[in-house]
């Protein structure tokens, strides 16, 4: 089956499959199903009761990409992060472009061995950074284009149960990471942590401070209670500060941070302009996460007793 891209080409749809079927492999899905420019060929997850689930949606499942009947073109990956290096490098070894959830690893070597399989085979490999692709987040950007300005970042979520759950730095704060990086264009800052939390020898809380010069960010991640709030609060010289709630979102199809990130891979995978997160972006947000869970260790911001 073709489909007829806006310049009258007719382009072959793509074949994706979802790796990881929990929330977010659930979302993925949904957001695909409604493209017309895809065809969902399978599910793939190794928790097997997700069976009658996925079938029941009229899907191919299986506990192994390999066991599939038919080979994807484009792979969505919502596994955990530690699983990602595993699942990823051979989908891209066989030339399987990949949009991979944040984060992209958690050891900056399973970032550069995806990177290398991805160079390697020319496949593309991609990022899960939604907030690129909020339209808050797109204002706060314009609001702070070419001029000075401060923001003020929150970032709060229910505490998550288990002991191998990610800390607010790789859960949370590197939402914001992700857009700060892409506006200001490196990650040359000054690094202040102003208070750290944690528990189970987790990071729960935290408060820190990037200075870019012309421009300050203050960001809180918190893993807390039961409330989930998203907000940036941006004020430039001659305009009035503003307050963006991130979870204020456009209902029209189409036009959700998922959808649209969904687009701008494609649009990656066909050569074309593509504003998604790829693996540099990936490379050094990792790295400014690192150095600010770095300053975390300092004793007087040790763990709560």
């Amino acid at each position: 089956m073709v489909r007829e891209d806006m310049s009258g080409v007719h382009a072959p749809r793509r074949k994706a499959v979802v790796v990881g079927f929990g929330k977010m492999g659930q979302l993925h899905l949904s957001t695909l199903t409604a493209m017309s420019s895809i065809d969902v060929i399978g599910i793939v997850d190794v928790d097997s009761t997700r069976r009658s689930l996925v079938e029941r949606a009229g899907l191919a499942f299986a506990e192994r990409i390999r066991d599939l009947p038919t080979s994807a073109d484009i792979a969505i990956v919502a596994t955990p992060p530690e699983t990602h290096r595993d699942v990823v490098v051979p989908l891209l070894e066989t030339g399987v472009h990949c949009l991979v959830e944040k984060p992209l690893a958690l050891k900056l070597d399973d970032i550069e061995a995806m990177s290398a399989a991805a160079t390697a085979s020319g496949a593309m490999l991609a990022v899960g950074q939604t907030e690129r692709f909020n339209v808050n987040i797109e204002q706060c950007a314009r609001m702070l284009e070419n001029g000075p300005g401060t923001v003020t970042a929150s970032r709060i979520s229910p505490l998550m149960p288990g002991s191998t759950r990610p800390d607010v730095i790789a859960d949370l704060l590197i939402h914001d990471l992700d857009w700060i990086v892409m506006v200001e264009g490196h990650t040359e800052c000054q690094v202040q942590v102003l208070e750290a939390k944690a528990q189970d020898g987790i990071i729960v809380r935290l408060r820190c401070r990037l200075d870019y010069g012309r421009r300050q960010y203050d960001l809180e991640a918190c893993h807390a209670g039961s409330r989930r709030s998203r907000t940036v609060d941006v004020a430039a010289p001659g305009r009035e500060p503003k307050r963006f709630d991130l979870t204020a979102l456009p209902r029209e199809p189409g036009a959700d941070p998922l959808s649209r990130q969904a687009q701008s891979f494609l649009d990656l995978c066909e050569g074309k302009a593509a504003s998604i997160a790829v693996a540099r972006d990936a490379h050094r947000v990792f790295c400014l996460s690192e150095r600010i869970r770095g300053l975390c260790a300092i004793p007087a911001l040790a763990a709560e007793d």
